[in-house]
């Protein structure tokens, strides 16, 4: 196999590459990372060909032209994982363009075939270093797969500097006289193969991520569903974080919601929800996660250190939704919601999903039983119903027991919802 040859099967898998990848762009115009990545490979492989046709097209155009667009599709693939891990597009990686343009614009360099081809060597070697420093500081999602492709890319990059200095001890005149040159040429091929493969592992985790998210959100509010939620109760039960060894499942119902549905349209209801959504993400913050079970009614679970803790943090979601003014329409229309709240509370070692739930709903029914716009905790299903009230407890205090203001005895109840 001649050099030509090589060259061209080399093209020719990042062409079809190319061409698969932004078909699926244009099938689906979200995913900028395929579409970047196909003009990456697009213009690497005509890069490529250029080089391989040299004495058949204007040396102009195989020299700066065929080179020049490899390293712009190297900068291109860099690019790619920048968005992939949600960064912006950098210019940084055009750098080695930069620098062997203006290697070009030296007549010493730009006369001779051989110094030529040192300086584009080396500035292909640092793009594929580029790409490798990229994928190795990244996000840590998918680390084998990534270290992977930054290996790959490092012995591409090998290969790129390893041939600059055969040329610089040799100084050919001609491709004819590059040592080794077809053996070069399949190295990139299979570290071409190799790095399609990996990079193809990288969309497919991105693409089942995307999945399983769509599989586990809230459609209209964006938080997990219940499925989602429920999923990851056992997560949260696997290891207790900063001393927190106690499990909190917090039940929360949008009090009279059928009723701002009446007075102002479903629209208003969904604005209602995805304020509460809000105020309760904002309060938990990264203490825990939450969900939407279904209509008005939303849940969370948090590891706490106790009592005291798991109140607090629903008290301030409470607290916080009650003294919201919600903004409906565009007349700026507002409405005034409440929620009441149920805790079921676990040590961590024993905590069991069913019975949990059953008591964070059986508080729900004592909170709404009392009135409404309340919080209530139960422990176990045998224990007391716990009716906690607004300022009864100071969340910075996560050893003071609940108070009962307003019950002392055991909430009735009797099967059903208020």
């Amino acid at each position: 196999m001649d050099y030509a040859t090589a060259m061209m099967l080399w093209a020719t898998e990042a062409l079809t590459l190319a061409i698969l990848m932004v078909g699926a762009w244009l099938h689906d115009r979200r995913q900028a990372v395929t579409g970047l990545w196909g003009l990456g490979f697009g213009l690497h492989g005509i890069g490529v060909a250029l080089v391989g046709l040299r004495g058949v097209v204007p040396d102009a155009v195989s020299v700066i032209g065929g080179n020049g667009l490899m390293l712009i599709g190297i900068a291109a693939w860099c690019n790619g994982v920048l968005l992939y891990d949600g960064h912006r597009m950098r210019f940084f990686p055009l750098a080695p363009l930069v620098a062997w343009l203006a290697a070009l614009l030296v007549p010493f360099i730009m006369e001779n075939f051989w110094t030529r081809s040192v300086a584009i060597q080396l500035a292909a070697g640092a793009s594929y270093l580029t790409l490798a420093m990229v994928l190795l500081y990244g996000r840590q999602e998918q680390r084998l797969t990534r270290l992977a492709f930054a290996l790959v890319s490092t012995v591409q990059a090998c290969l790129m500097f390893k041939m600059a200095f055969d040329c610089f001890h040799l100084r050919p005149s001609s491709f004819v006289e590059m040592p080794h040159l077809t053996s070069f040429a399949i190295g990139n091929i299979f570290c071409l193969v190799a790095g399609i493969l990996l990079g193809a592992q990288l969309l497919m985790a991105r693409s089942e991520a995307h999945l399983q998210h769509l599989a586990d959100s809230d459609p209209l509010t964006g938080v997990l569903n219940r499925r989602g939620l429920l999923d990851r109760f056992h997560q949260l039960c696997r290891k207790a974080v900063g001393g927190k060894n106690q499990i909190a499942i917090v039940i929360f119902d949008l009090d009279h919601f059928k009723q701002v549905n009446d007075r102002h349209g479903h629209k208003a209801g969904d604005t209602v929800l995805l304020e509460f959504c809000r105020v309760a993400t904002t309060c938990l913050g990264q203490r825990g996660i939450f969900g939407r079970m279904g209509g008005e009614e939303f849940a969370c679970m948090m590891q706490v250190g106790g009592a005291a803790e798991a109140i607090g943090i629903t008290e301030a979601i409470r607290l916080t939704l009650e003294h919201s003014d919600i903004v409906v329409d565009e007349a700026g229309t507002t409405v005034s919601v409440t929620v009441s709240c149920g805790i079921g509370l676990s040590p961590i070692a024993s905590a069991d999903l069913d019975q949990m739930l059953i008591c964070a709903d059986r508080a729900l029914y004592a909170a709404k039983f009392d009135g409404r716009n309340g919080t209530a905790i139960a422990s176990s299903l045998k224990d007391d119903i716990q009716l906690i009230g607004p300022g009864a407890i100071d969340p910075t205090h996560e050893e003071r027991e609940p108070v009962l203001l307003k019950r002392p005895a055991l909430v009735p109840i009797t099967g059903g919802r208020i």
